[in-house]
């Protein structure tokens, strides 16, 4: 089974992914966490609510060595489009992959890995929301990058790192500023 879990910044992706692995650590199967080395804001799966657990960290889903039945990969917009090969090959093993990521990067424009993944068509599609930081109704869509309290519209890297040089926010539709 492969159910991936999309949505902007704040929207409990993570938190979603976590939930719905929780049950398989009671099964017998072997499961694993994975983490994308280039998220620097943490070293395992860390919802926004708190809950939290280890995670191996990779560059890629092709250095994953460790046997697994269930996998749940968080930030997979992290990741680049030859680790959706991997993907595939596990679905066609018959295991479950639990995937959460951002499904439009701050453009508003869906990253290669996502639209790819897409194409694999999940046997479960979960579109999240989140609060709008702008006008506050749970409508948000899309996630902006601020820097200087200004919306960046250009000229950053697919993936840009939590660490404090721009601010992330949940927009909607109607606040989201596009280039």
């Amino acid at each position: 089974m492969f159910t991936l879990i999309l949505g902007p910044m704040k929207s409990g992706k993570s938190l979603e992914l976590l939930t719905r692995m929780a049950p398989y650590k009671y099964t017998g199967q072997q499961v694993l966490y994975v983490q994308p080395k280039s998220n620097t804001r943490d070293t395992g799966i860390r919802s926004r609510s708190g809950m939290n657990i280890d995670a191996v960290v990779v560059e890629s889903l092709r250095k994953i060595t460790d046997p697994f039945d269930v996998i749940g990969i968080d930030e997979i917009h992290m990741f680049g489009t030859t680790d959706v090969r991997v993907i595939e090959k596990w679905i066609n093993e018959d295991k479950s992959l639990f995937i959460s990521g951002l499904d439009l990067d701050y453009r508003g424009k869906m990253p290669a890995i996502v639209n790819k993944l897409l194409e694999l068509k999940p046997d479960k599609l979960i579109h999240k929301l989140s609060v709008c930081d702008n006008c506050k109704q749970f409508r948000a869509q899309f996630t902006q990058i601020l820097h200087n309290d200004q919306p960046v519209l250009a000229g950053l890297p697919t993936v840009v790192p939590e660490d404090g040089t721009y601010q992330y926010e949940a927009r909607c539709r109607q606040c989201f500023v596009k280039a």
